[in-house]
């Protein structure tokens, strides 16, 4: 009786065992097919937000910033896209899909929304389609980061504090990594204009630059 009972309880444990293999292979399978997806929806991103190039030398126009506003939203709800973001990407995504279209006053951070109602309508609109620019390259760095990839070239070399204020407006400390620049940079590494619309506070000409990769 006590060996039979034995057996019963060894061959419960061991149906248990054989069930939770089965259960934690399954979910190993599904973030497996899920990270596989995740690749694939972030390079669509990436592609699609190839207008906000860093090595632009213009401001994004009114239209293409409505052209992107538009394939971002695509993006997101087509496939299912948005629902294998990351909160870190989800909430840079929403600030800068928002600040591509909304009226100026309701841009992310605030204080560049301040800066901005104070200039003429098209001074204001020439300033978001610089901004953009910037802000879209933090995003495809976050891409990156989900991805553990390498963060790219070094294009700017120091963080603008309007980035800085945007960073944070969407939850990300710009003192931890990506966003904190390494302390030795290459003296030949390749940069590019952190501002091309040439009235970005603090940018001397135009050519000061800002610590993001995409």
């Amino acid at each position: 009786m006590a060996i039979t009972t034995w057996v019963q309880a060894a061959g419960t444990l061991l149906l248990g065992l054989v069930g939770l293999w089965f259960a934690h292979n399954y979910r190993r399978q599904i973030r497996l097919k899920l990270a596989e997806r995740q690749v694939e929806s972030y390079m669509r991103l990436w592609t699609l937000t190839a207008s906000a190039t860093p090595f632009r030398t213009t401001p994004l126009q009114p239209a293409e910033l409505t052209k992107l506003y538009d394939d971002m939203g695509r993006w997101y709800f087509d496939d299912g896209d948005g629902m294998l973001a990351s909160a870190a990407v989800r909430n840079l995504f929403v600030g800068v899909h928002t600040n591509l279209t909304c009226p100026i006053a309701a841009m992310k951070p605030s204080v560049l929304a301040a800066q901005l109602v104070a200039l003429p309508h098209a001074e204001a609109e020439r300033r978001r389609g610089c901004a953009v620019i910037r802000q879209v390259s933090l995003l495809r760095t976050q891409l990156k980061r989900d991805l553990a990839m390498h963060f790219g070239v070094d294009y700017y070399s120091d963080l603008h504090p309007e980035d800085r204020a945007f960073l944070v407006s969407c939850g990300m400390s710009p003192r931890r990594r990506p966003w904190r620049g390494p302390w030795l940079r290459p003296a030949d590494r390749t940069t590019v204009n952190a501002c091309v619309c040439g009235a970005c506070p603090g940018v001397s000409g135009g050519c000061r630059t800002s610590d993001h990769r995409g």
